[in-house]
């Protein structure tokens, strides 16, 4: 763990020197300030990955910063600096939210170590709240595919089955606009069967050579494409809508591809992900299924 910015706030000038002639032997980088107001400006600026904060501060104290920090849900490691005597105070610091505290005078092995700890907990911190968040992210997702599967078996109506497909879609990889387009008998051409979005009607003729070459893909080889736009671009959809980001996948079925379902955003440059694809297969899948069915009957 090298190369973390370390923020020192404390208004000692010889301190803040101290500490910056120090952490760099370390690997760190460093920023200082000599207030509380300061410190919480440059935390905005810099984010910086750990702060050393004074417990005694000219405009207020550390416990105070610890507080801010906070309250702006901003989970930097803080370790808290104090004066011989304070130690229980210190501790006041810990169960505020402090992963470390140092009583000064301190050595150089003492403010390394204690860095080094801080961020160590504050990794795990961070990657526990990251796996926290996977799991609650997968279960809905989880959810939201088993309730496709449910109103497929309940025998729903084609039309609005595909729009829960297409609805699923959108609520799954948060996009802002979706369709799914089926292949009209041999001519090729695509027909709207479900949109949630701008620029998308039911039952609209859409020529499958429309749009952004890329896309082809998808029909010709049966291959998922996914696309983000050059920064100030957009790329062109088979429908005629411009999107900064896309992410289509085939319908396939019986070795040939019956259509694609699309999802894209308009506003937001965020590329679509390799979880989305996936996600978006299954549903296209179950589309398939429930064309299938509707064939057959």
């Amino acid at each position: 763990m090298a190369g973390e910015r370390i923020l020192v706030i404390d208004d000692s000038s010889e301190l803040r020197s101290l500490l910056e002639t120090i952490l760099p032997f370390g690997g760190y980088r460093t920023a200082s300030a000599g207030t509380a107001q300061e410190g919480l400006e440059k935390v905005s600026q810099l984010r910086p990955d750990l702060i050393l904060v004074d417990l005694e501060l000219p405009d207020t104290n550390g416990l105070k910063v610890l507080e801010e920090l906070k309250q702006r849900q901003l989970a930097i490691p803080t370790v808290m600096m104090t004066g011989y005597g304070s130690e229980g105070v210190a501790s006041r610091a810990l169960h505020a939210g402090a992963l470390g505290y140092l009583v000064k005078p301190f050595t150089t092995e003492e403010v390394l170590s204690s860095v080094e700890k801080a961020l160590s907990v504050g990794h795990l911190h961070h990657e526990n709240a990251r796996l926290a968040f996977l799991v609650e992210t997968y279960t809905r997702h989880f959810r939201a595919i088993s309730a496709i599967g449910r109103a497929l078996a309940s025998g729903i109506e084609l039309g609005a089955f595909l729009q829960r497909v297409v609805e699923a879609g959108l609520y799954v990889t948060k996009g802002d606009g979706a369709s799914l387009l089926l292949r009209e008998g041999s001519s090729g051409e695509l027909r709207m069967a479900a949109a949630r979005g701008a620029g998308s009607t039911i039952d609209a003729p859409v020529a499958s050579e429309q749009g952004d070459p890329r896309l082809r893909a998808v029909l010709e080889e049966g291959t998922a494409v996914r696309l983000r736009a050059a920064p100030g671009g957009t790329i062109c959809l088979q429908t005629g809508v411009q999107v900064k980001a896309v992410l289509q996948v085939p319908l396939k079925a019986e070795g040939r591809v019956a259509g694609l379902l699309s999802v894209s955003r308009q506003e937001a440059e965020v590329p679509f992900g390799s979880h989305d694809a996936e996600l978006l297969a299954i549903l296209a899948d179950y589309a398939v299924l429930a064309v299938g069915r509707e064939t057959q009957a």
